[in-house]
């Protein structure tokens, strides 16, 4: 359901289903949250291009992981190109909770330099 990538200062977490919704946030949720333990709260690029639909379920699951990274000082990023999920994420406002790139290596170029500051 979820891949990890990992690499020195941060993880690229891919959703590998099509539906973040009721059926199959609790599974989503649970994989991610024993992965942020297994890597000791790693930053977190969440890769979304796979996800063609989100429901308010699956929104409450990426707030909740934002939450939990900031708590522990990490930042969590989103990866998305689908323009209706995008389109949701502003009117969820949900561009106030973390940041949001049309791609992988916009976001790692993002924790690149802020490394390097």
């Amino acid at each position: 359901m979820i891949q990890a990538l990992n690499f020195d200062t941060y993880s690229i977490m891919e959703f590998k289903i099509e539906e973040l919704d009721f059926m199959t946030t609790p599974k989503a949720s649970e994989g991610i949250n024993n992965l942020l333990n297994e890597l000791n709260f790693p930053d977190i690029i969440l890769d979304l291009h796979n996800l063609n639909y989100i429901d308010s379920m699956g929104l409450s699951v990426l707030i909740n992981i934002s939450r939990k990274l900031k708590e522990n000082n990490r930042e969590m990023i989103a990866v998305c190109n689908s323009s209706k999920i995008l389109q949701l994420f502003y009117i969820a406002q949900l561009d106030t909770f973390f940041k949001i790139f049309s791609t992988i290596d916009d976001a790692r170029e993002y924790f690149s330099s802020k490394k390097k500051q």
